[in-house]
């Protein structure tokens, strides 16, 4: 197995991720019953971490690999900035907005992480599709 079919396969398989906490996870939240919202929130938060952290650790290995394998040219460069930015948009944007959430369900924070989620979804799938016609041989 080559790291380009692994490259391909990590990320179309954060894409299915990410895809399915768009549409269904994340405005899912907003139907958790107050009081059992404490404990479903931090039982995603866990539960997620342990799925899309070690997805997303090899994803920014294998798009740094490959940037500095092809000196840093625009193609291979440009996976290595959509994981930035995702990574940003990540640690910036909804984690603080899972911490809040974590102290209770409101209704303007779910939907505000529903929206700017879509930055993670858009780019994910923009550097999967890059990704799938750049280095699938």
């Amino acid at each position: 197995m080559n790291l380009d079919f692994i490259n391909v396969a990590v990320n179309w398989t954060l894409v299915g991720l990410i895809w399915v906490i768009q549409l269904v996870h994340y405005p899912t939240f907003a139907y958790v019953d107050n009081s059992n919202f404490l404990q479903f929130h931090a039982h995603h938060s866990k539960s997620i971490s342990i799925i899309v952290m070690p997805l997303m650790l090899i994803e920014l290995a294998l798009a740094t690999y490959f940037a500095y394998q092809n000196q840093w040219n625009f193609i291979a460069l440009t996976p290595l900035l959509f994981v930035l930015l995702i990574w940003a948009s990540t640690f910036f944007i909804q984690v603080p907005i899972h911490q809040k959430l974590g102290q209770g369900k409101n209704l303007v924070l779910i939907q505000k992480l529903v929206n700017t989620n879509w930055i993670r979804t858009v780019f994910w799938t923009i550097k999967a599709i890059w990704v799938s016609y750049y280095f699938q041989n």
